[in-house]
């Protein structure tokens, strides 16, 4: 993960903060033809996805807006 503010006004992210796991699996379903896995393991791959817990990327996103908004 990377964050970077140049000046004043310009932010990047080199993630993505707003994914929760839903959000994931959407993006397994729709690229499942792109290359990253055999579409044959597509089913494999969201149960490997499904039990993740993610706190740290919507708590760097709320702090940042917090901080910088």
């Amino acid at each position: 993960m990377q964050m970077f503010r140049v000046k004043e006004n310009v932010y990047a992210t080199q993630f993505h903060p707003e994914l929760d796991v839903p959000g994931i699996v959407q993006r397994v379903r729709i690229y499942q033809h792109a290359g990253y896995f055999a579409p044959s393991e597509i089913e494999a791959v969201i149960a490997r996805l499904t039990p993740a817990v993610l706190t740290h990327p919507g708590r760097l996103l709320a702090n940042f807006v917090a901080r910088y908004g």
